[in-house]
């Protein structure tokens, strides 16, 4: 199979399975080219404030990007560089060093894993539980 065929056929299952099935307000989706082709290997996302929350009535600008080693690697979760949160460096990253810790991902769980962190700061050994799904295999 071609470099990263593997990857994007995984996240093309992914796809269609986060359209028909995610949580109100919250946006995953693949990167459109300016020629009109899809990214599969980056997908622009957007995270709407944690109610009653300083963060309420926000909408925050997320990056994953996919490398063709996905699912056994990770993707690079990234808010814009300068976002304000204790759970973010200074650079957009987000703190999420527990995912190294998993063998397979999937995007839904990796994705709701990593909005939970960022609307509640909270220390990484408590997603563990949230994680332990990411094992399943498509």
């Amino acid at each position: 199979m071609a470099s990263g065929g593997i990857a994007r056929g995984r996240l093309a299952e992914e796809r269609k399975s986060w359209r028909k099935n995610h949580p109100h307000g919250y946006v995953a989706k693949p990167e459109t080219l300016p020629d009109g082709t899809v990214n599969l290997m980056v997908w622009k996302c957007v995270i709407p404030g944690k109610q009653s929350t300083d963060w309420e009535g926000g909408h925050f600008p997320l990056t994953l990007e996919f490398n063709d080693n996905y699912p056994s690697n990770p993707p690079m979760c990234k808010f814009p560089p300068g976002f304000f949160h204790v759970n973010v460096y200074n650079t957009g990253e987000v703190c999420l060093s527990i995912v190294g810790s998993v063998s397979f991902y999937v995007v839904d769980t990796f994705f709701t894993a990593c909005l939970l962190h960022v609307n509640s700061p909270i220390e990484i050994s408590r997603l563990l539980p949230l994680l332990s799904g990411m094992e399943t295999i498509y």
